[in-house]
């Protein structure tokens, strides 16, 4: 858990608030990016048959405390897509401070991120290859101005 100082008041940004929040999917195709609410790690609406929140990870980028975490999710079709979200407590609510697609990336064949450390002001991004029963030891980093902003509404 983060601890991030307001006035003199410690305030924590927990796994809960992170599975509550607001996060900007990408646009696929001809689509535009969203914002959508997940509620318990989960959402499911128009055009998002389901998204999963699963690998994440607590630490500091830029200076400022912050949650990592690998969100999956499907339109509809036969396959799934992948991002990474960064998210930060900003005047006391849970914000999404951009987006990654490690895409193919991952190294060693990774085909998904399974678990995320944050370390050093970077994002290391551990994969696997679940059709082959692998997890990759070899962490793709990431610095956190990789992340994209989602764009505004």
């Amino acid at each position: 858990m983060l601890a991030l100082s307001v006035a003199g008041l410690l305030l924590a940004l927990t796994p809960r608030d992170v599975h509550q929040a607001e996060v900007c999917l990408p646009g696929i195709a001809e689509e535009g990016a969203r914002l959508v609410r997940f509620v318990d790690g989960k959402y499911s609406g128009p055009g998002i048959p389901f998204a999963e929140m699963r690998a994440l990870a607590f630490g500091t980028l830029d200076g400022e405390p912050s949650a990592v975490v690998e969100i999956v999710w499907n339109t509809g079709g036969s396959g799934n897509w992948e991002v990474v979200a960064r998210l930060a407590r900003v005047k006391g609510r849970t914000l999404c401070r951009g987006v990654y697609s490690p895409g193919a990336d991952l190294p060693e064949g990774g085909t998904m991120v399974d678990r995320i450390e944050i370390r050093e002001d970077r994002v290391y991004l551990y994969g696997a290859d679940p059709l082959h029963g692998r997890k990759i030891e070899k962490p793709l980093v990431v610095p956190a101005s990789a992340f994209e902003r989602c764009p505004a509404p």
